[in-house]
């Protein structure tokens, strides 16, 4: 974000149960940061510090970072707060924790690829695509994205907008070989419990030269109990998504970064916080040739349980 030519970023705006942990870098040509004010009517205390080492920006100088944490009389937090960077040269920069929040955010890479994604579709001239796992769950219908094509959503559970209801284990049983010019997925790969079977029915389904984007998790809190099978880092996709199951991969992307620290403070974890995980782990691909491997195990022979009918989560 660019304010009166001084430009700051987000690295974290995280709230911990009655905390306020805001860290970022600050940088202006002709200015140095002061001190950090929040304009926060729940705060009991509050600790900050500016001017502190910041490895991200070492190109722009030394010592770019800034830290804000609070102590807040509740767990609830308004993103419309105010915030002030005061700079040595008496300028007041303010802006919303919404605003750094949404700047923060639009940096995000799966995003991006998801509208280069987009883009390759029009000028392929992409006509029909298989939305795999497409239910519109918590009233969001992703098909509704794709208004130039003729978008076939399949789910386990049927719904409002499902066209087929069936397993993606199964999907060249429920269409014609290479039925589709493209396949997109969104929150499902994780409740796969065999996802390497899925890729090579998905590539059964697919025209020559189709393409995919599938968007899933690396760190996400457990859900859907107990179809909850796996997290995707962006190295998982080189396993899935190759020449012995007929496709290449374009770009892959991580984002929306995840503190990872245990309920319980032990020796081995001191400084757990600095780990990261990544909420967003997605894969843009290409068909290149048919399947040369195969799974013939049924869902059936290995999972006896059923995937839970539930608005909540992801």
């Amino acid at each position: 974000m660019m304010i009166d030519k001084c430009e700051f970023l987000l690295d974290s705006l995280s709230k911990f149960h009655n905390t306020l942990y805001i860290h970022g870098w600050f940088h202006s040509l002709s200015d140095e940061l002061k001190s950090i004010e929040l304009d926060d009517p729940h705060e009991l205390e509050s600790m900050s510090r500016v001017r502190i080492p910041h490895g991200g920006v070492r190109s722009l100088g030394e010592n770019k970072g800034f830290l804000y944490q609070s102590l807040r009389s509740t767990d609830d937090l308004d993103l419309d707060i105010k915030i002030a960077f005061l700079t040595e040269n008496g300028r007041r920069l303010e802006t919303t924790l919404r605003m750094l929040s949404e700047d923060r955010r639009s940096r995000y890479a799966t995003p991006l690829l998801a509208r280069r994604f987009h883009e390759e579709l029009r000028g392929r001239g992409a006509r029909a695509m298989l939305d795999i796992g497409g239910r519109d769950r918590s009233k969001i219908d992703r098909s509704k994205e794709f208004p130039f094509l003729d978008v076939t959503v399949l789910d386990i559970l049927a719904s409002t907008n499902v066209d087929v209801v069936g397993d993606a284990h199964e999907i060249s049983s429920l269409f014609p070989p290479e039925s589709f010019d493209a396949v997109y997925s969104n929150s499902v790969w994780e409740h796969l419990a065999m996802p390497w079977r899925v890729v090579v029915e998905m590539n059964r389904v697919m025209r020559m030269g189709g393409i995919g984007l599938i968007a899933t998790h690396q760190t996400l809190g457990m859900h859907d109990l107990p179809w909850d099978f796996f997290r995707f880092s962006d190295s998982t996709w080189d396993s899935l998504l190759n020449e012995a199951t007929g496709f290449r991969i374009i770009d892959r992307a991580m984002d929306s970064e995840q503190f990872v620290i245990p309920f319980i403070y032990r020796p081995g974890k001191e400084h757990a916080e600095w780990s990261a995980g990544y909420e967003g782990s997605a894969v843009f691909f290409e068909k290149i040739g048919n399947p040369r491997v195969d799974w013939p195990v049924k869902l059936s022979d290995i999972i006896t349980t059923t995937y839970p009918n539930t608005e909540e989560g992801n």
